[in-house]
This record gives structure tokens, sequence and C-alpha cells, in this order.
């Protein structure tokens, strides 16, 4: 097995004012504090965003009221070898979905679907594909490290989409969303996608990327 590490994917989305948002979170906005053009000795802004915009990773506080926060996760959950799976199903991923892919324990689970085209329009969109509650209880089951999706959220939205994130936080598995994976095939990869350090926080915004790896 070799990583390919001259040859990088950025999976991340790229963070703008016209970016796509889940709804009523808080989205980006930067303000220029200094800028040399102004004849300031540096250029330097103020960014105000939710802590779920983007590429991100959820913290089991997010979900869980005696979760734990970013400085207390295992960050070992947001590197290391990753499988890609294309799913085909454009309503939900069930468990005869992904009963018979090579799921093992310790496995880093990165999943794409329709949702990767969804990704390039800056408008949400309800039938987004999601983890099925059913799925999320299989992935516990096969106790994987983490679990990555191309779009929002991990889990469909409503009351299923909220119990599927508990289903997987309270286990501690890690979830990335918003991963850009249009480009990605199917198969097995190195990922880093490390979250900011801070204090009580529940959730954060990630540089994801994946390195091919030959077999």
């Amino acid at each position: 097995m070799k990583i390919i590490w001259d040859k990088p994917i950025d999976v991340s989305l790229l963070i703008n004012e016209n970016m796509l948002f889940w709804p009523n979170d808080p989205k980006f906005h930067r303000e220029w504090v200094s800028k040399i053009s102004e004849g300031k000795n540096a250029n330097l802004s103020k960014i105000v965003m939710g802590s779920h915009t983007g590429t991100h990773i959820d913290t089991p506080y997010h979900f869980l009221e005696d979760g734990k926060t970013l400085e207390k996760i295992d960050i070992n959950k947001f590197w290391g070898l990753a499988k890609v799976f294309l799913i085909k199903n454009e309503k939900k991923i069930m468990l005869d979905d992904i009963i018979s892919s090579p799921i093992s324990e310790g496995d880093i689970i990165l999943f794409k679907t329709k949702n990767s085209l969804l990704l390039r329009e800056n408008k949400f969109h309800e039938d987004y594909v999601g983890l099925s509650l059913e799925s999320a209880k299989y992935l516990v089951s096969k106790k994987i490290k983490s679990v990555g999706i191309d779009y929002l959220s991990i889990g469909p939205r409503g009351d299923e989409g909220r119990e599927v994130h508990r289903t997987l936080l309270r286990e501690e598995i890690g979830i990335i969303e918003g991963l850009d994976l249009l480009n990605v095939e199917e198969g097995l990869y190195f990922i880093v996608a490390l979250p900011l350090k801070i204090e009580g926080g529940e959730g954060s915004p990630v540089r994801a990327i994946l390195f091919p790896v030959e077999e």
C-alpha cells in the first residue's frame, strides 16, 4: 500500500458570502479591519460565520448535552485511511445500500451521492441524501472511526436526521459533513480533515484533503 502524497485532492467547499448554508445558520461575513491599499501596514480581516460552515466536523456536544467538545475529542478520528463508496439511491442511504460494502472496524467511511451535484448550487435542497437511522446503527455496530458525506448533514432533514447524529455521536464516531466529492472516484484514500481547537466548541470548519492510495 502506497499513499500518493504529491497528488492531493482538495475536497473542501470554498467559503464565501455566496456559498450554500444550512437554513437559519449564520452566513459567512468578512469585514476588513485594515488594508494595504488604504495605507495600512498589513491586510487584516474579521470573519463571522457559523461553526458548521462549509466542510466541517461535528463534535458530540453538537447534539448531546454531556458530549465532548472540540478540545476534548480524539483528533485521530479525522485523519487516516478512508473508503469512498458511491451510493446510487437518490432518496436515502439505506442498509441495503451498504450492507455488502467492505466496512471494517476502525474505517473512515465517506459516502458520495447525488448531493455532490447539489453542492454546486447556491440553494438548499430539502431532498438531499442522508444516512438512514438503520444504516447509522449498522455503522455503529461495525465500530467505524468516522463517517463523511457530501452535504451539510449526515442525516436526512428532520427528526430522523437528529437521531442519526445522536446515534453516531453517542459512540464518539467522527462526523465530517460538506465534503466536495464530485470529482472523487470510489476507492481507498488517505484523508486529513482537522478541526480548530476551540474551547467548548461543538463543531468546526476543516480543510479536508484526500490523497490517493495504491494497493
